[in-house]
């Protein structure tokens, strides 16, 4: 007896809604990874430490709103603008892959600050509260901006869940961050810190292969076989 081509649509949209929503979790952890907010509290303290408590929720808000606008900008236009450059999507996610991996290794040897952060953008960042540099680019960088341009094709409306939904969830755990940072209080121990960063060190490493691997495979279709 043959299955009912009904019941056959209902399971392939299942299935289908089902991967978008891994894939919406997994784009929000690694963006979260990249963005890496706990990284960036010692310069937030540092730049408000002039403000009181209502100034310091303002700006830990507009942090978070910048993060969320700079990752929806790239999302929704990073392709198109690239695509008036005469840049393909395949070599962005070898160029965005590159960039990752760097972060990622650096984030596995505990060198993450030094990459991500040069000196005089720290002392930048400390020296008063600014969205620029402390939100883009030390935030929302080059790294988070290439991963999220290179997974963000939108050939239909339900493309559009895993495009915005990361970005604007990444904000608001970036505003929560700097909001109880500013409060004095912590998310997490240092040395906990530590572990956890190297974990999503670990793990962004394969993404950014994955990624890379991607991006050759379109560049040269020989590969593929």
């Amino acid at each position: 007896m043959s299955e009912h081509p009904f019941g056959s649509l209902i399971v392939v949209s299942l299935r289908k809604r089902f991967m978008d929503l891994t894939f919406t979790l997994k784009k929000t952890l690694t963006l979260l990874a990249l963005v890496d907010p706990l990284l960036a509290i010692p310069l937030f303290i540092s730049a408000t430490s002039d403000l009181d408590l209502a100034r310091k929720y303002q700006f830990s808000r507009q942090l978070g709103v910048t993060v969320a606008l700079a990752l929806l900008a790239g999302g929704l236009f990073g392709l198109h603008f690239l695509s008036f450059m005469g840049v393909s999507l395949s070599a962005i996610q070898v160029g965005g892959g590159a960039i990752v991996f760097v972060v990622s290794v650096a984030m596995v040897i505990a060198k993450e600050e030094s990459i991500k952060y040069t000196p005089a953008e720290s002392a930048q960042a400390a020296s008063g509260p600014s969205i620029v540099p402390l939100g883009v680019p030390l935030l929302a960088g080059p790294a988070a901006l290439s991963y999220v341009m290179a997974t963000s094709r939108i050939e239909k409306w339900g493309d559009l869940l895993p495009v915005i939904l990361p970005p604007v969830l990444v904000g608001i755990i970036t505003w929560l961050s700097f909001r109880l940072a500013s409060r004095g209080g912590g998310l997490m121990s240092h040395s906990t810190l530590k572990v956890v960063e190297r974990l999503a060190g670990f793990l962004l490493t394969a993404i950014a292969v994955e990624m890379m691997a991607t991006g050759l495979k379109s560049l040269f279709p020989t590969l593929a076989s």
